[in-house]
This record gives structure tokens, C-alpha cells and sequence, in this order.
């Protein structure tokens, strides 16, 4: 219950058909040391996990919807129209946040703060292999269309006021609806991270690369230029030139993971004619080069490099 020292913060948890994982998610999320929630899950699994969450979910009040299918931002969507709190937080049911996450969050909003979101962490076989402490703060439009990373869904808040404001998750993206949505987001108010890794990250289930490469070229990377290319503009010739940098770098990546080797190449060049410089690009140019034996030797590589340099989580 909402007081007047304690906002309520609503948690928008989306799942399909990953009962193991939605209650390790669901136990991270009983662990918060922060009392006022409540919880809106969006499930859109063929078996209904309604009586698991219910039982998971301890003292948390519970609103349950279906979900109909349609993508993870319009999932999303309906998990924040049926939210009634000051602020909504995003979990996946495949990642886990540590006890102090919400409460860091609700610490850190002040006025005209829109969005706070925390640093993430990656464990393979009960080993970290990856880790990222945010760093983007205040007005930052023009950084995000630069190509500037923000976080993954699981670890931001935002105002619920702001749902009206952007208009939620654009459904039309079947990928990169978390990155264009934070571009709106940035237009009404500033962000502010919380510098401490506190959502573990799951392995997402890739079933579906060559489709996700096909989304990608066909539908979310020509749609963010056309919404937000102009918007580039506005920021000068070099943002608009980042941008399309970026975007295509990110669709080569798709593509290269995929194992659509010509198509990402078509993406690589594209990339570094609007920007040269970039030495991901490059890497991705030799990895779609030499194919699939030089793409598996460089993954095995930057998970030793990840495990000989990455330091030990936070734990908030």
C-alpha cells in the first residue's frame, strides 16, 4: 500500500511458457527489501501460470492479465495499463534483481527525473561473465541516438505518468522497442542511474536468430530511422551520421549472429560510410568474412577475456 514516505511501485513481470525461471524471478522479487509493491503479470504461456505466481508472490498483491501475443512491448503495455503505482519497474522472467534494487531506485528519483535504472550482470554456470555499471545521466536524447547503450528492461523505473506521456512501447518493433522507447523517454524527462550492478541477467532463449536478423532488416531498423532520424538532425549532421551508424553496426550484428554473413556485410559498409572510425565495425567486417569457424573462435575468446577482467558484482 502506497504512503506518503513509501510511493508503490508496480512491477510489470512478463513470461511464457518458463516456469523454472518465473519463480527464481518471482523469489528476487519477494527478496526486495523495499515493502510497497504491487505486482502485474502478463502471461503468455499456453498453460496458465496464474496459481504458480499467486503462490510465489508471498504478500505482494496481485493483478494477472493474458498476454495476447503480439511482442514483449506490447506485453509490456498491458502490464502498465493495468499498474497503479507512482513508478513501474520491468522484470523478464529469466532475470533476477538483488535485494536492494527497488528501494536504490525509489531513493533516487527526484523532480524532473524520469527514468533510474542500475548496472547488470551476467552468470554462466554459477560463473559471472559479463557486467555492465551505467553511466548515462541527465538530458541524454542526443547520446541514445549517437548509439550510446542504456540498459535492458529488467533494470530500469520509470514514472507511470510517462506512459501517457510516450504512448508505452511502440508495438509495431518485433526488436529494439526497449532502445526506442528510452529515446522518447529522454524527451520528457532526465535520467539517473543508480552506479551499482543489481539485476542479474538471464541467458534469453535465441531460438530464433534468422528471424530476429529478418526483423531487424525489415522492420525495426528502417522504422527507428524513420521516427527518429529527424529528431537526429536536430542535434547537427555529426548525430545524424552517428545514428545511422549505429543502427546499421547494430543490424550487422544481428546478421552476423544469425550466420547471415552477405547481409550483415551490406549493413558493416553501410556503417562505416557514415562512420569510419568505429572498431566494432571493423571486427564485425572479419568476423562476417571469414563465417562461421572465425565468428565461434571470436565468442570463445571474449568469454575468457570476460572471465580474466571482469571484477565481482555489487550486491547493492
Amino acid at each position: 500500500m502506497e504512503t506518503r514516505e513509501q510511493p508503490l511501485v508496480s512491477v510489470v513481470l512478463i513470461t511464457r511458457d518458463r516456469p523454472a525461471k518465473l519463480e527464481g524471478a518471482l523469489d528476487s522479487l519477494t527478496e526486495q527489501t523495499y515493502p510497497a509493491l504491487e505486482l502485474v503479470v502478463v502471461d503468455g504461456s499456453e498453460e496458465s501460470v496464474e496459481s504458480l505466481v499467486r503462490r510465489c508472490a508471498g504478500d505482494v498483491p496481485v493483478t494477472y492479465r493474458r498476454d495476447d501475443g503480439v511482442g514483449a512491448g506490447a506485453a509490456r503495455n498491458v502490464g502498465m495499463r493495468a499498474a497503479t503505482g507512482t513508478y513501474v519497474a520491468f522484470l523478464d522472467d529469466d532475470d533476477r534483481w538483488l535485494p536492494r534494487k527497488i528501494e536504490r531506485q525509489v531513493e533516487t528519483f527526484a523532480p524532473g527525473v524520469g527514468v533510474v535504472y542500475t548496472g547488470q550482470f551476467t552468470v554462466r554456470d554459477g560463473e559471472r561473465v559479463g557486467g555492465r555499471t551505467p553511466s548515462l545521466s541527465g538530458r541524454v536524447t542526443e547520446q541514445l541516438l549517437r548509439g550510446t547503450p542504456c540498459s535492458p528492461t529488467s533494470t530500469i523505473m520509470v514514472r507511470q505518468t510517462l506512459f501517457d506521456e510516450t504512448g508505452g512501447f511502440d508495438e509495431q518493433f518485433p526488436v529494439w522497442e526497449d532502445r526506442e522507447w528510452y529515446v522518447r523517454l529522454s524527451q520528457h524527462g532526465t535520467f539517473q542511474p543508480v552506479p551499482a550492478q543489481l539485476v542479474q541477467r538471464g541467458f534469453g532463449e535465441y531460438d530464433q536468430l534468422t528471424d530476429d536478423f529478418e526483423a531487424v532488416r525489415d522492420v525495426s531498423y528502417p522504422r527507428f530511422l524513420e521516427k527518429h532520424r529527424g529528431l537526429a538532425v536536430e542535434y547537427g549532421p555529426s548525430c545524424e551520421r552517428a545514428l545511422v551508424a549505429s543502427l546499421s553496426r547494430m543490424a550487422a550484428a544481428s546478421g552476423v549472429g544469425a550466420g547471415r554473413y552477405g547481409d550483415a556485410r551490406r549493413f558493416i559498409m553501410r556503417s562505416l560510410r557514415y562512420d569510419p572510425f568505429k572498431r566494432r565495425t571493423w571486427l564485425y567486417l572479419f568476423l562476417s568474412l571469414g563465417g562461421q569457424p572465425v565468428h565461434d573462435a571470436a565468442r570463445r575468446l571474449q568469454r575468457v577475456h570476460r572471465a580474466l577482467t571482469d571484477g565481482t558484482p555489487s550486491n547493492g
